[in-house]
């Protein structure tokens, strides 16, 4: 079994954002006489290639490719194809290749596969599409000549109040150069210290984008996550946030927000504590 690309997948890819879909492409060369030998198949039990894919963020897998394989062929080559919406990944990829039994076997074999969905064969490549410093564009500048509170850390800028608008295009980190500890971080490398302060501003991103939604009665959790020209919208950005950090297993992010409101208003610091547990604050803690 062997399986070929064009550019391999890298580690990372530090420039995807919640609006990028991700496409991925294999050739599988399969020796399917070998498989069933090896396996000990019949000559004809049918076989199935499948392609499915999960994020670290909501663990929630989708099924992207299935293929039945020829009965009668020794040797197969499969091309694989798959798109990923941008809207459902975050966090760690992992994208998992499977050979499967195709349909139910009688066999009087007791270590032979017989059931439908036994897997023969996987493969798992995973890519990392956001790390600990966030996905939204930052820069560094003076507060004091900027005309902000000078001995702060950052500032969220958001522009105006409409839900709709592009979110890459209306969020800025702005992160104050003024500020050791900030100074610090830009200037050096990863260790403990630049770790828990870029921590601190992804709970500060999260609660402060989330909080904004709740409290504007005139957010509509039922937007579409694009805009006209498929750009993710600030609610389509929200959507995803609570997606991924904040609801619970079973719920929708409409669900999730109607809570969340509730339990804002109730107690803002239990907010605050449902995002900390959500974004998985402090990291190292929490690994």
């Amino acid at each position: 079994m062997d399986a070929e690309t064009g550019p391999l997948l890298p580690a990372a890819l530090p420039a995807w954002d919640y609006s990028t879909d991700l496409t991925l492409a294999r050739i599988v060369h399969l020796d399917l006489a070998g498989i069933r030998e090896d396996c000990g198949l019949p000559d004809d039990a049918p076989l199935r290639l499948c392609v499915r894919y999960w994020p670290s963020s909501s663990r929630l897998r989708h099924s992207a490719f299935q293929a039945a394989l020829p009965t009668h062929a020794s040797q197969n080559v499969t091309v694989v194809e798959l798109t990923a919406p941008g809207r459902d990944l975050g966090g760690l990829l992992t994208v998992e290749t499977l050979l499967e039994l195709a349909a139910d076997l009688r066999t009087d074999h007791p270590f032979v596969p017989h059931r439908a969905g036994s897997i023969l064969w996987h493969e798992q490549t995973r890519v990392a599409l956001e790390g600990a410093a966030g996905l939204l564009p930052t820069a560094p500048v003076s507060f004091s000549e900027a005309g902000l509170p000078a001995g702060a850390a950052w500032y969220v800028s958001m522009d105006g109040g409409d839900w709709r608008q592009a979110a890459m295009g209306s969020l800025l980190v702005l992160l104050n150069t003024d500020n050791p500890a900030v100074r610090k971080a830009l200037e050096a490398g990863h260790d403990e210290a630049t770790a828990l302060l870029w921590d601190t501003l992804g709970i500060d991103i999260v609660t402060d984008l989330v909080g904004r939604a709740l409290d504007d009665e005139a957010f509509d959790e039922d937007q579409e996550a694009t805009g006209s020209e498929g750009d993710l919208t600030m609610a389509g950005l929200i959507r995803s946030l609570v997606r991924i950090y904040l609801a619970n297993p079973t719920e929708t992010p409409a669900v999730a927000i109607k809570r969340l409101r509730d339990e804002r208003k109730a107690d803002p610091s239990r907010f605050r504590a449902y995002v900390q547990k959500g974004v998985g604050f402090p990291r190292e803690a929490s690994r």
